[in-house]
């Protein structure tokens, strides 16, 4: 049910109403569920209070999501009396109950007295950081809207004041779960302040916001084409335009010695206290995730040279997650992972070096594919040496002719200097003939009409 459907605020009057009646006419919280009653009171209370706590959860990041939504006694703080609970974050620190006289909200003793040993314990420098840098304002451990209160605000207002009080605790959370958390932090309270420029990038804006919703529905997605051809630096464009005030992006490079251990987790050995230990340490992938999960923004992880690695071994179980994204499923280890909902993939592929067809086929419809191919426009816009522009994409153009394969044509990052006519010469002939020896290795006529004596 949408918010539309009730009330303007749903948490009326005969919601606070029917929770008083609960409790005079009801000894245990099942008990209401068995009765002639429930209906209503599904209606007018259960209901309004899922939707509550949903959006309320909706402004938050992953790490907040709902855990649990019970019927049960308000005994945490001494009280006998009958109510609705939800509990947020895995750990349960966070909680909202509604109760006859309105919603309070408070921590779990139990669970905030272990986060802040933990911290004292591991983190005293850290914490001590936070402190002078004024991040952290806890107001108490309760927090009560009395019904008045809720009466008297809009519903909007009152989320907003759920959402604010829960986010005071975030660099708390932060710090006592995150290996390096203090980066983290400074980022959230140091928001991104970027606008994509789409003439730079040389392509349309229709075609990135294009690019941009494939990757946003699909949730991954694979840049490819020949060397050259400005892959690493789209990728990097438009993670910069995904990730919004409050993400963040990472790069990561594959090569061919690349394991799941370094990607997902592996046992890796480490000396502690003059002993040996063999602990399970999460890989690159399951840290970005870690960190995505405190932000209310897009996250994305670039892997540039997807293709260099064997991406059946290296992802192992996240095969499954890719295209299931709301499950969540043990790993090898034992210990149970999902892939945030913000979380978004960019991999950068050089064809030159791995065609399409060589990509595992369940891999690849669990991607998007977006193909670059050379730009020449982009020279004509980079360089004010029109004559220079002109001269070097008739080259290429004609050198491509002759490649005669999209795989393996020349880009024109190479040339996107900004000194191009004293460096040209140096770039044809230690980067482009190199390149060209090899891939006419048994044709050297074409090699030698294309060096440098030859077309400067």
């Amino acid at each position: 049910m949408e918010i539309e459907e009730i009330q303007p605020n749903i948490l009326g009057e005969k919601t606070f109403e029917l929770i008083c009646h609960w409790n005079n006419n009801f000894d245990k919280p099942e008990e209401i569920e068995k009765s002639s009653e429930y209906n209503i009171f599904r209606q007018y209370v259960e209901i309004p209070f899922e939707i509550f706590c949903e959006e309320v959860a909706k402004g938050l990041p992953p790490y907040f999501s709902i855990n649990l939504i019970k019927k049960t006694q308000d005994t945490l703080r001494n009280k006998n009396t009958l109510c609705l609970r939800a509990c947020f974050t895995r750990s349960r620190l966070l909680n909202i109950e509604m109760t006859n006289g309105g919603i309070v909200l408070f921590t779990d003793k139990n669970v905030h007295e272990e986060m802040i040993n933990k911290i004292a314990k591991n983190k005293p420098e850290e914490f001590a950081s936070l402190l002078l840098k004024s991040y952290l304002k806890i107001e108490p451990n309760q927090f009560t809207l009395p019904w008045f209160h809720i009466r008297s605000n809009s519903y909007i207002s009152l989320i907003n004041k759920v959402q604010g009080w829960f986010k005071q605790w975030l660099p708390l959370i932060i710090l006592a779960t995150c290996d390096d958390p203090i980066p983290l932090i400074n980022h959230l309270y140091n928001p991104n302040n970027y606008d994509l420029d789409w003439d730079e990038t040389g392509f349309s804006e229709k075609e990135l916001q294009c690019w941009l919703r494939a990757i946003n529905r699909k949730g991954q997605a694979i840049i490819y084409g020949s060397p050259g051809t400005g892959k690493t630096f789209i990728a990097k464009q438009l993670a910069q335009q995904l990730v919004g005030n409050y993400g963040f992006y990472e790069l990561v490079q594959f090569h061919p010695a690349y394991t799941y251990e370094d990607f997902i987790q592996g046992i890796r050995p480490q000396s502690e206290d003059g002993k040996l230990t063999y602990p399970l340490v999460p890989g690159r992938f399951l840290e970005f995730c870690k960190k995505a999960e405190f932000c209310q923004d897009t996250c994305v992880l670039i892997i540039d040279e997807i293709n260099r690695a064997n991406l059946p071994q290296v992802f192992g179980e996240l095969m499954y997650l890719l295209e299931y994204r709301d499950q969540e499923i043990p790993l090898a280890g034992g210990n149970k992972f999902r892939i945030p909902e913000n979380v978004r993939i960019i991999g950068t592929m050089n064809t030159a070096d791995r065609s399409i067809a060589q990509i595992d086929h369940a891999l690849r419809r669990r991607f998007a594919f977006i193909e670059l191919r050379p730009n020449y426009d982009l020279i004509l816009k980079y360089h004010d040496d029109l004559n220079l522009a002109n001269n070097l994409i008739k080259i290429l153009k004609e050198l491509n002719h002759a490649i005669d394969d999209k795989n393996y044509e020349i880009g024109i990052s190479f040339f996107l200097t900004p000194n191009l006519r004293e460096d040209i010469e140096d770039i044809w002939k230690m980067e482009i003939e190199p390149y060209l020896e090899e891939y006419f290795f048994n044709n050297p006529e074409k090699v030698d009409k294309f060096r440098w004596n030859n077309i400067k």
